[in-house]
């Protein structure tokens, strides 16, 4: 693992465990995100997935064990991450107030993972499994927050039939071009929907390889200032007039309509809103606090408390000693047909179609401070 990693066990509030099931569950995550470009239907992926990690109508047909665990660090609650800004924003829930909430496993940790598959299962669904653990091991992450890069799990082995099928990147032109042999082996073609119903790989997802650096925290700590300088919009710095961020830098403050709209709708200026925040693409909840005014709102779905980021942050090791900054975005039917975003605080209420557009994610991939980075996709 790369980052760290928050994953509770028995008592979460104590303890950090890193258990099979858990990583079952992501491997049967990527294994549908995978096999749907080249199924082209849920249905079919259904049969599949059903086929090889069960369901009620049969058992897995493969076993997993972890054979061996190496510099699995535990460290307890009530670090300091003050100085980190960035992880404090993109660990939200786990970090509170420049400190951890949580005990975590240290970056550094190595598993290795033994899969066990029957002989009865078809080659393609086999193969399929395959690149769901590249894809893990390229994308994924594992814990609170793995979406935002903690528990970020970086592959640097595969082997399948004692053939070495899988070695550690040694830079970012060579990650890039294993990134492009994976997609080539999903199979992005026209076939597969350009706007899956659940998250998926498609026509429209986008990777990047944004940043490199030598430390993996201060990798993921500049990943998440620079998705709070693009999407906050600051605290007023009464001495300078202006709205700032935590580090005292000015905010630039791109999403000014959607604290507007939220501001207008709390002090009864705007009583039917024609649309929500653009930034609910990000996922929901998506709550507000006026430091001026003291009032909070919640922005989620009328029968939806919670919809995950369409964007994945993956911090990965390269065998150079450094590591890179990946953004992948997997872009799927946001909510389902018919449900509606709602808006409340304050006493005041409203309700309004979903209409996200992704476009609010792709932008912040195109960040000057990723310049130097890599377009992998498309």
């Amino acid at each position: 693992m790369t980052t760290p990693l928050f994953l509770g066990g028995v008592n979460p509030a104590a303890d950090v465990e890193l258990r099979p099931p858990s990583l079952k569950g992501l491997m049967r995550f990527w294994f549908r995100a995978v096999a749907l470009p080249g199924k082209g239907r849920w249905e079919d992926v259904k049969v599949m997935e059903n086929r090889l990690f069960g369901s009620t109508e049969g058992q897995a047909q493969f076993l997993l064990s972890v054979v061996d665990r190496r510099d699995l660090n535990q460290v307890t609650a009530g670090q300091n991450w003050k100085n980190y800004q960035g992880l404090g924003y993109l660990g939200y829930g786990v970090v509170d107030r420049g400190e951890t909430k949580r005990p975590y496993f240290e970056p550094g940790g190595k598993i290795t993972l033994r899969l066990s598959i029957k002989k009865n299962i078809s080659q393609e669904i086999t193969t399929c499994l395959s690149t769901a653990l590249k894809a893990l091991g390229l994308f994924g992450a594992a814990g609170a927050r793995a979406r935002k890069g903690f528990g970020s799990l970086s592959l640097e082995s595969l082997r399948v039939d004692g053939e070495e099928k899988w070695s550690v990147p040694r830079n970012m032109g060579e990650l890039r071009d294993r990134i492009r042999e994976l997609l080539k082996e999903i199979n992005l073609t026209d076939v597969c929907p350009s706007e899956p119903g659940y998250t998926a790989f498609s026509t429209q997802a986008k990777v990047s390889i944004v940043k490199t650096g030598k430390d993996p925290i201060h990798l993921l700590d500049e990943i998440g200032r620079e998705l709070l300088r693009y999407r906050s919009y600051g605290c007023r710095d009464r001495n300078r007039g202006v709205h700032v961020l935590p580090w005292r830098e000015k905010a630039e403050q791109n999403f000014a309509d959607d604290h507007d709209l939220i501001l207008h709708l709390l002090s009864g200026r705007l009583s039917q809103p024609q649309s929500h925040p653009r930034r609910v693409v990000f996922g929901l909840p998506h709550n507000y606090f006026f430091l001026s005014t003291r009032q909070k709102a919640s922005v989620d779905a009328r029968n939806y408390k919670r919809r995950a980021s369409p964007l994945f942050i993956h911090i990965h090791a390269l065998a150079s000693g450094e590591y890179a900054a990946i953004l992948t975005l997997l872009p799927a039917v946001f909510l389902p047909e018919g449900e509606r975003i709602k808006m409340s605080g304050g006493g005041k209420y409203a309700e309004v179609d979903c209409r996200v557009n992704y476009r609010d994610i792709e932008n912040f991939f195109n960040r000057s401070a990723f310049k130097n980075g890599m377009v992998v996709w498309p």
